[in-house]
């Protein structure tokens, strides 16, 4: 089970947790963490929640790691959609000026509205699977988006695609 679980979630895992790291070293560092305690407590985790634990866990690493540093930072980073080959030079340098311009801005978002943002508008998680990896309930999940969504509007000056 932990070697399958292993293979199916790594690259998730540390993907997120270097979006809310920004350190390629203390990704790798967490993710290994996060799967030595996956180890330790498989026998406890309910079937099918193995994804949302680890999510889970690897949040709270961050967030300690934040705790002890009182460090607030974000990663800029490209999705997959982003990574295309651009028609033109131009249109690659609007494409990544954009791209860095809405990175800043969630980097200057609170640490909830940015866990919120990116699990449900870069991952792409349900909000079911968000409320699992967070512990929150919908309700909350949805207004936190939506507060998450009016900020990060005001921080780009009032354009943004919520679509993101």
């Amino acid at each position: 089970m932990f070697e399958e679980q292993f293979y199916l979630h790594n690259q998730t895992i540390f993907k997120y947790l270097y979006y809310l790291l920004n350190d390629e070293k203390l990704a790798e560092d967490f993710t290994q963490e996060t799967f030595m305690r996956f180890f330790k407590y498989q026998q406890t985790i309910k079937e099918g929640a193995e994804l949302a634990w680890l999510r889970r866990t690897a949040r709270n690493l961050a967030y300690d790691y934040y705790r002890r540093k009182r460090l607030i930072q974000f990663v800029p980073f490209l999705n997959d959609h982003e990574e295309h080959d651009p028609t033109s030079p131009h249109q690659w340098i609007t494409q990544q000026e954009d791209a860095q311009t809405l990175y800043l801005a969630i980097s200057r978002l609170k640490l909830t509205y940015r866990d919120v943002i990116i699990l449900r508008k870069i991952e792409g998680l349900t909000i079911q699977e968000t409320c699992d990896v967070l512990g929150w309930n919908e309700g909350k999940v949805k207004n936190t988006l939506k507060r998450a969504l009016v900020a990060l509007k005001k921080q780009l000056g009032g354009e943004f695609d919520e679509e993101l």
